[in-house]
């Protein structure tokens, strides 16, 4: 799917992607009546309720029965009553099972793949919701079935950010709306990072797709290519070296840390972060490595003439040297360079596109399709 980022768009209220992004991202909150005309939930509450019984899917359960705040981790085997009020169940990636829920998640592909997370969806049976609280994440609210009351205000206006520590669940220990709304089907409201807010179903049950985004704090961004960059090649240390000190003299200060070994250590770093496209190919792996529950069936080879689209389990991205795939980075140039980068963008390639790759490409590919990772079209 090709994206116009200069394309107005009902989704966007009338707003190209590109305006958007330059008046609302990170900025300030948008309602947008009829977002969606006709949406269609993603998968019913049964289904829901069906997937939240499995291991391979991330899912809780918020309740407020008798005013005392609950919650459980899926797997979820029993659900309360449809009928019952005041209780939410949540299921995260549900683009990870379920086509219609990657189609909706595909609207949102004007922001950067590497930033774009899941959609989740809340069910809430009447007055059900998960309190007032505070993402610090961008958040696309679209509401897919029922009405649901939606409260938000800003941080350090409406709230102070401190949390309750006599629930389970994270809420605000105040909260004073600045802005109520009340979104139908169809409906939806976007919320940069620090708006806190509260939903809650109305006039009987409701679903609500979430779009979140992926926002990584610098330490753990840190740690995790650290641990990239410092992974041994194929054929053992090539090109590190030893500590060493031959002019150590004695010492009768034996635990303190010799100045000489910590340059050592900063040295080894900033070398492991300075080698010629090093941190480029760590993060491109870090940003596609899969989550912990995502598993692919096993393939098979292309056939002649087939095309290919990405498994709707697989994160796939590009930097001007390499193509990544879940977790996975390879370095490509010229024609192969131009269709994996298509491949990434659109999610997709023809069967005449697949043709243009060279035989090593294509091998490639293949090997990826046995994996699971695409899929033959």
């Amino acid at each position: 799917m090709d994206i116009d980022i200069e394309q107005k768009t009902p989704l966007l209220g009338g707003l190209s992607p590109e305006q958007f992004m330059r008046r609302h991202w990170q900025r300030k909150p948008l309602l947008v009546r009829q977002a969606l005309p006709g949406i269609q939930p993603p998968a019913s509450r049964a289904e829901l309720a069906q997937l939240a019984t499995s291991e391979d899917v991330e899912s809780r359960l918020v309740t407020q029965f008798d005013d005392r705040w609950a919650l459980r981790h899926g797997p979820v085997a029993k659900l309360p009553p449809w009928s019952k009020p005041r209780w939410t169940l949540l299921v995260q990636g549900l683009d990870l099972h379920v086509p219609a829920a990657r189609a909706l998640l595909e609207r949102f592909r004007f922001v950067p793949e590497a930033r774009l997370d899941d959609l989740m969806v809340s069910y809430a049976s009447d007055g059900g919701g998960v309190g007032p609280h505070f993402d610090s994440y961008d958040v696309f609210l679209i509401q897919v079935a029922g009405k649901r009351q939606w409260r938000i205000g800003r941080m350090g206006v409406s709230t102070t950010g401190e949390l309750r520590q006599d629930v389970p669940v994270k809420l605000l220990t105040e909260f004073n709306p600045e802005q109520e709304f009340v979104l139908e089907p169809g409906d939806m409201l976007y919320l940069p990072p620090g708006w806190a807010h509260d939903g809650i179903a109305v006039g009987g049950d409701c679903m609500t797709a979430s779009v979140g985004f992926r926002t990584p704090w610098g330490r753990e961004l840190a740690n995790e290519l650290l641990v990239r960059l410092t992974e041994e090649e194929e054929d053992g240390h090539r090109g590190d070296r030893m500590y060493c000190d031959p002019r150590q003299e004695a010492t009768q200060a034996p635990a303190l840390i010799p100045p000489a070994l910590q340059q050592f250590a900063r040295d080894a770093v900033l070398k492991a972060a300075n080698a010629p496209l090093a941190l480029e190919r760590a993060l491109g792996e870090a940003l596609t490595e899969p989550k912990p529950r995502v598993f692919f069936d096993a393939g098979r080879p292309l056939r002649p003439g087939e095309g290919v689209r990405l498994s709707p389990r697989s994160r796939m991205m590009y930097d001007r040297a390499h193509v990544f795939i879940n977790g996975e980075s390879f370095r490509a140039g010229g024609r192969d360079a131009t269709l994996m980068r298509r491949l990434a963008d659109r999610r997709r390639l023809a069967g005449a596109e697949v043709a243009r790759l060279s035989e090593g490409a294509r091998e490639l590919l293949d090997q990826w399709a046995e994996d699971g990772w695409v899929l033959a079209e």
